[in-house]
């Protein structure tokens, strides 16, 4: 290896007769070098020196001197750039851009960023788009990795905007995109984050490894609850990274796949990948995947019920994430580690790593992790009985969303506001490069403007309506019960009571109230997350029976109440039966994943009149709901067309 730095060091600076025309044959010769790397690294070495040394200084040049730097430093060797004496200002270039990848790997973030921003600053300065594009794309995917999501959204952002305004750039479009899809998938933007990536495979040239996407869009398909295909697509990964030499590939697919199997329940297997990867890590002293594979053994170990071993494993996790400086990393660890002293009932220490992550997050101004962290706090006060602060906490939950909504459109704002400046910045540049064009230029800055403005404004208006929108939709999701999906007894009722009498009398309204039987006991004996595990359970048998105009809503504990809406009279008995068997025969998982199954007791009525009178309503289905818990539980009763035998003390009218 000696022989090869040797030789990398040893850059002539002749001057060469021709000039390389580097964006026709660029493409070119990338296929030729993928084909050729992992074939004889000697010869692909040779290739990158003989590229970058028949370049004339440029942003090519740069593009060439970071695809060196990788090379090396994938194979444990050190790179520092070169120097040409004859261009003293390109040499800085290639000093900073390779001292900032440098920095990088060095785990030393801010040094990289503050070096990125700088080149980034010079080639706008200079208007070179490819060099925009080129250090947006180290921005965007530099952030994404410190966990800045939000940062990176802003260079995601210009770094597509730049790509659609060229035909061809010398870094690869492929590249750029998947970047782009990674942000928009850390965002949550799913939809976004698929098209992208569906762009990217796309346009992917056949001589390129595409395990990269596969192990990409696995993930993403993990966090769309597809696990069977999300394991699909990473165990592609793994068997493309399989036969690769740069095993730092197959490390990071090995924790994909135990991250998904993680989710999935499968723990065994999630550990196997998992210390998989951490001893390929481990060999390399990757410190920041060996974090991640920390983290994930720790996770593994906490579910497998083994506490001991998975605090160890997360308090390793953390001092590592603490050394990187990665502050979103060790929020997810503090929360982690909360929930698995929450699991123990050591509430003390799981609320001081809860408030740990709290307080990380508005240090680092991390609107994602403080909203993760009250959600924390909320289910651990919940927990212990401490209804109020619950409460309190949720609403600050719910208050950091819109918050967040808020700040998207201000980054939005914010994105416009740059595209602005940049353009200011062009006509400037071309008004000093053509000073006798200076009052032709001069107009066409003063139209320029103007349009810009009209935009600008008129982009302004749809970003209030926008905010507008957003706020009010946030407000309409807090009326939802986050655990079941279900409006809240509220919202339910009060929608209900907006329904209008049906003028086709053959057709109804089906109104079923149902209350799980037994539900305290399933808590008692298996614990509140298991009771949990049950009411999401049922309620998604629920919203499989109902349409998406039909009404849902959870009035307290274990009591529901659905309205279906036109139901053909001859199919209601049909409806209602479907549903109760349906909820009786789906088992689901307890904590401890013992098959489990839960039944319910149902009253129902049907009528085509107005349901403003819902309030007498609920009082018959109430009563008619007590008769069936009296008698034997898992049953059915029309509440209108079968008899109602109680005491009368039942018939005191209750309030919904």
């Amino acid at each position: 290896m000696k022989r090869l730095i040797s030789r990398l060091l040893l850059t002539p600076v002749l001057a060469i007769s021709f000039a390389v025309n580097a964006q026709d044959d660029l493409s070119s010769w990338e296929q030729a070098y993928s084909e050729v790397l992992p074939q004889d690294e000697q010869r692909a070495l040779s290739m990158l020196q003989d590229r970058y040394n028949a370049l004339p200084p440029g942003i090519e040049k740069l593009y060439i001197s970071s695809k060196i730097h990788g090379f090396m430093i994938l194979r444990g060797q050190p790179f520092h750039g070169n120097k040409i004496s004859y261009d003293s200002e390109y040499s800085q270039l290639e000093q900073t851009f390779i001292a900032a990848l440098n920095s990088e790997e060095a785990l030393e973030f801010d040094v990289s960023k503050q070096n990125y921003l700088s080149l980034l600053k010079h080639v706008t300065e200079s208007n070179q788009i490819d060099g925009k594009i080129l250090f947006e794309y180290h921005l965007c995917r530099s952030l994404n990795r410190q966990g800045q999501f939000h940062k990176a959204a802003l260079y995601c952002s210009s770094l597509n905007t730049h790509l659609d305004d060229t035909k061809q750039s010398i870094l690869p479009r492929y590249k750029a995109l998947r970047v782009i899809a990674n942000n928009f998938e850390y965002l949550g933007d799913y939809q976004n984050a698929l098209k992208f990536y569906q762009e990217y495979l796309a346009i992917i040239p056949n001589y390129i490894d595409p395990s990269g996407v596969y192990n990409d869009a696995g993930l993403l398909l993990k966090n769309l609850g597809n696990m069977q295909l999300a394991k699909e697509y990473v165990g592609i990964a793994l068997k493309l990274r399989g036969s690769n030499p740069t095993k730092l590939f197959l490390a990071q697919s090995h924790h994909s796949m135990g991250d998904i199997l993680l989710t999935d329940g499968d723990y065994q297997s999630a550990l196997h990948h998992f210390t998989q990867s951490k001893k390929i890590l481990k060999q390399f002293n990757h410190i920041y995947g060996l974090t991640y594979a920390l983290l994930g053994l720790g996770k593994t170990y906490t579910a497998l019920g083994d506490y001991e071993l998975g605090n160890r494993y997360l308090l390793e996790a953390l001092e590592n994430a603490s050394v990187q400086g990665n502050g979103q990393l060790r929020g997810e660890i503090y929360l982690t580690l909360a929930s698995a002293h929450q699991k123990q009932n050591n509430f003390v220490r799981a609320e001081d790593f809860a408030n740990n992550a709290m307080n990380l997050s508005l240090a680092i101004k991390s609107a994602p992790l403080k909203g993760q962290a009250l959600k924390t706090l909320a289910n651990l006060a919940e927990a212990q009985g401490k209804y109020q602060q619950s409460l309190t906490y949720y609403q600050r939950y719910i208050d950091t969303e819109l918050d967040k909504r808020d700040k998207q459109h201000q980054s939005a704002y914010i994105a416009l506001d740059t595209a602005r400046k940049e353009y200011i910045q062009q006509l400037q540049h071309s008004k000093l490069l053509d000073t006798n064009k200076r009052q032709s230029a001069e107009i066409q800055r003063l139209t320029s403007l103007s349009q810009v403005f009209a935009f600008f404004s008129a982009t302004l208006m749809v970003l209030l309506f926008s905010t507008s929108f957003f706020k009010r939709k946030a407000l309409k999701q807090a009326e939802k019960d986050l655990l079941t999906g279900a409006w809240n007894r509220a919202a339910a009722i009060r929608d209900i009571k907006k329904l209008p009498k049906i003028k086709d009398d053959h057709y109804k309204y089906l109104v079923i109230l149902l209350d799980l039987d037994d539900f305290k006991l399933i808590n008692d004996q298996y614990g509140h997350p298991t009771g949990d595990a049950a009411l999401s359970h049922v309620s998604e048998l629920i919203l499989q029976h109902c349409n998406t105009d039909d009404i849902f809503g959870r009035l307290g504990g274990e009591e529901f109440v659905i309205v279906m809406r036109n139901l053909d009279e001859l199919d209601i008995q049909d409806k209602v039966m479907s549903l109760h068997k349906a909820i009786a025969n789906t088992p689901f998982r307890s904590e401890c994943n013992k098959k489990l199954n839960v039944t319910a007791s149902f009253s129902y009525l049907a009528t085509s009149k107005s349901l403003a009178d819902f309030n007498e309503l609920y009082s018959i289905l109430d009563q008619a709901l007590y008769q069936v818990k009296q008698k034997g539980k898992n049953s059915v009763i029309d509440a209108f067309n079968e008899p109602i035998y109680l005491e009368k003390s039942a018939y005191v009218p209750t309030p919904p």
